[in-house]
């Protein structure tokens, strides 16, 4: 496997990419040197990617910044007080209703005359037997179109650090991916833009999960991506070591990127997936013959998540490891700290090892 030659439909998907536009090369984006690794490692157009993404509007300053839901104990919006009954209207002052009782038309707008410059009154709606009800109204506000510019949360292409080697196929991915996924997260849990992403690997000629003995991963072809953090707008950095079992509000934004990411790359791997997965999410565009994508753990809405966490810190968080759920400390001394895998996840789940070929 690791002497043979490279697939071609890899070098045809990355001149297909390029063709068509969907990735624009400038200072964040560049084709560099093809990448001829080892056996079949590399790449014939390789990327070098030191941003993602689009300038966007992401969200909305005005919008609650956690999952919307019914509070009690709110009284409706307030309705505007009613108005003096006009006696040229043509209504009666008496809202009582008189069956058979004839009411005279409004008198009708005098030939010549000035219009008048008062917004028209409306009447309140009738009541269950359909009487007029004798009580006008002032016209209802007019519905402003779009939201003030001052409630926009602009997002900008997010940066990513180290720069990334990629094919051209998965930056496609990974830019509509942070526009359309990852922005819109963090402007809906957090009220503020991703300005950068942390990777850890990229381009990387090895085996999958690091085995030199297992089958080769879509990190030698630059295929793949594993995502560490993210640093938001205002400093804050939600890792996902820690985030994956932390607060609520990053538990939320990190269960809603796996989901997305689920839907638009064929190999999605995140914290409880296996061992090797506790620091970071694995995204990849792998293609296999049957046709079937990987999502591990099954994902989650992040409303369920910000909900199961209860408004407190997850129960993953342990204070004697920086670990989570994933992995656990070996007990025995040793020269260094070695990982082994775990045997539940934080909700008392068995985990499964990590699974060569699944990376």
């Amino acid at each position: 496997m690791w002497i043979a030659e490279r697939e071609p439909w890899r070098r045809e998907a990355e001149v297909s990419c390029l063709k068509s536009g969907a990735v624009k090369e400038g200072p964040a984006v560049a084709v560099i040197k093809a990448i001829e690794g080892p056996g079949m490692c590399g790449a014939d157009y390789p990327l070098r990617v030191a941003a993602l993404g689009e300038a966007a509007v992401a969200g909305f300053a005005d919008e609650p910044v956690r999952p919307p839901g019914a509070i009690r104990g709110v009284p409706d919006y307030p309705r505007p007080p009613p108005v003096s009954y006009l006696p040229s209207s043509g209504y009666p002052a008496d809202p009582s209703y008189a069956p058979g009782k004839a009411y005279p038309p409004p008198p009708a707008t005098a030939s010549g005359m000035p219009l008048s410059l008062a917004p028209p009154l409306r009447a309140a709606p009738p009541d269950l037997y359909g009487r007029p009800s004798g009580t006008l109204y002032p016209p209802a506000e007019p519905v402003p179109l779009g939201r003030p510019v001052a409630a926009a949360i602009t997002a900008r292409p997010a940066s990513v650090s180290p720069a990334a080697t990629l094919a051209c196929p998965l930056v496609s991915v990974l830019d509509r991916f942070v526009s359309n996924s990852v922005q819109p997260a963090a402007a809906r849990w957090f009220g503020q833009p991703v300005v950068e992403i942390k990777q850890i690997s990229a381009y990387a000629c090895r085996g999958m999960n690091g085995d030199a003995n297992a089958r080769i991963s879509e990190h030698a072809f630059g295929n793949a991506l594993d995502i560490a953090a993210f640093s938001l707008a205002d400093g804050r950095v939600i890792t996902v070591k820690d985030g994956w079992h932390g607060a609520p509000q990053e538990q939320g934004f990190l269960h809603d990127v796996q989901s997305a990411a689920c839907s638009l790359f064929t190999t999605v791997l995140a914290p409880g997936s296996n061992s090797y997965h506790y620091d970071h999410m694995h995204v990849d565009l792998m293609r296999r013959t049957s046709g079937r994508a990987i999502c591990q753990p099954a994902a989650i809405p992040g409303e369920a998540a910000f909900a199961r966490a209860g408004g407190r810190y997850g129960r993953a968080r342990v204070a004697q490891t920086p670990y989570t759920g994933s992995v656990e400390m070996r007990s025995d001394p040793g020269p260094a700290p070695r990982l082994t895998p775990g045997r539940r996840d934080a909700q008392g789940r068995a985990l499964p090892l990590a699974v060569a070929g699944e990376d």
